[in-house]
């Protein structure tokens, strides 16, 4: 698959680890929404959620970071992959 093609249909918890991944990356909401078919809801849906179980905070610049608790899953989620 190209590096620019959009994702093809994911699970939740995949869709989820993907935003996870994006913030890691510090891509925009708008990069992260345009493999996730434009749906820039879809993305701060699952920002809010990552912020709600302490996976994702922000900084005093107010950008998305990712907490020690959210890079322990990434590590577990990719290495199951």
């Amino acid at each position: 698959m190209h590096k620019d093609s959009k994702i093809p249909e994911l699970t939740e918890i995949q869709t989820m680890s993907y935003v996870l991944r994006c913030i890691a990356e510090r891509k925009s909401e708008e990069e992260m929404a345009e493999k996730l078919d434009g749906d820039i809801t879809l993305v701060k849906t699952w920002i809010d959620a990552l912020k709600r179980i302490d996976f994702v905070s922000t900084n005093y610049f107010d950008e998305l970071v990712i907490t020690p608790d959210g890079k322990n899953y990434l590590k577990i989620f990719e290495s199951d992959q």
